[in-house]
Order: C-alpha cells, then sequence, then structure tokens
C-alpha cells in the first residue's frame, strides 16, 4: 500500500473569518524521522550487562525508510491509517454539514466557513495520517523496551528527542502492567543529554 506520507503543518484554526494556525501543535511528521531510527537503535537482542550505541546517519530518514521502519514493526499500521483516514473524512463532511445548518452566522459566513473546512481536508487528512504513523511507532517502541528489559535510553538534548522520549514514556505506562519511567537532562562532557530511565521488574 502507497501511504501519502508527507509534512503537512501545525494544527489548523478554521472559522468562518479565515484559517490560522496553532504553532504549539506541531504536526506529528517532524518527530517520524527519530521514532523509526529509534526503532533500528533498539529492535535488536540484547546480551545482559552489555551498553548499546547506535549513531545516526545525521540526517533525517526519508518517508519511505520510516513508513518502512514502522510497517516491519506493526503489521496492522496500514488498516489503522486507512481506518484513521475514514474517520477524520466522516468527521469533516459532519463539519461541513453543521457549517451549513449553521443558523448564527449569516450566508456569506456559512459558504465561507465551509470553503474553509474543504479546503483544508488534504491537510488535515496528512495530519492524521502522520499523527496515526507516529503513534504505532510510539506502541512499537513502548513493547521493544519492555521485551528487552531495557533500563535506560540517552539522546542528545534537542526538544524533539525530549518530546519523543515524553510520548513512549506515556505509552510505557499504558501497558499491562504498566511500566514506570523518568525522564531527566543532564549534562556530560560539557553536553546536555535527556534520559528515559525504564524501571522494569526483571
Amino acid at each position: 500500500m502507497s501511504t501519502p506520507l508527507q509534512y503537512a503543518g501545525p494544527k489548523p484554526m478554521i472559522s468562518a473569518h479565515g484559517v490560522t494556525f496553532d504553532l504549539n501543535k506541531e504536526d506529528k511528521f517532524a518527530y517520524l524521522s527519530i521514532v523509526a531510527e529509534l526503532i533500528k537503535a533498539l529492535d535488536h537482542e540484547y546480551l545482559d550487562g552489555k551498553r548499546y550505541t547506535y549513531i545516526t546517519s545525521g540526517k533525517p530518514l526519508d518517508s519511505d525508510q520510516i513508513l518502512s521502519t514502522i510497517r516491519s514493526i506493526d503489521p496492522n499500521l496500514d488498516q489503522e491509517i486507512k481506518d484513521r483516514q475514514s474517520l477524520v473524512e466522516k468527521e469533516i463532511d459532519e463539519e461541513i454539514e453543521r457549517a451549513h445548518s449553521n443558523r448564527i452566522l449569516c450566508e456569506e459566513e456559512r459558504e465561507v466557513l465551509t470553503k474553509n473546512i474543504e479546503l483544508m481536508r488534504q491537510y488535515r487528512i496528512h495530519r492524521s495520517i502522520n499523527k496515526t504513523i507516529y503513534y504505532s511507532g510510539i506502541a512499537s517502541l513502548a513493547n521493544i523496551i519492555k521485551m528487552g528489559h531495557i533500563d535506560h535510553i540517552t539522546a542528545p538534548m534537542f526538544p524533539k528527542f525530549h518530546h519523543v522520549f515524553h510520548s513512549i514514556q506515556g505509552a510505557l505506562s499504558k501497558l499491562h502492567p504498566p511500566v514506570d519511567s523518568d525522564i531527566d537532562i543532564f549534562e556530560e562532557d560539557a553536553h546536555l543529554s535527556v534520559r528515559l530511565a525504564i524501571r522494569i521488574n526483571h
């Protein structure tokens, strides 16, 4: 299945007066390369007491590499994407119906709102696909960490790594039974690093 994986942008705020963007709600596409790199780094056999280091290529993975990496560990990914796309399409259609029947707005405002919702349809679908792929990768990472009895992951202290670690922490807490973890930032050799420490009962 070919999936249109591409950057969309921040969350759109659609009204009868135009479209603005919530810059605090970044498109999950921005974090997908890190998620895929972490899967590549962590998805292997582990020997007790051995410390593993993974050196990234230094440049983001392309869309095909990201998709194939996450798909290789989540065989249901394509169906999850399809289901999410259908759901978002339905939500958008319902929003358009509500805009048509909105009696608070005048006819011209209803028309503008309807056009703005339609205008942002593909943008919102792409955002939702990116979000689905992101959380699929995050759920896979939580399972890899649990199954591999990984006790910590350390990365350079970049905001994107911190964001991804925070998502993994949330996914670990939702496992059955839940897995506790902490995130801390520390300095080592004059460089800031972020560490996800996992408390797994071996």
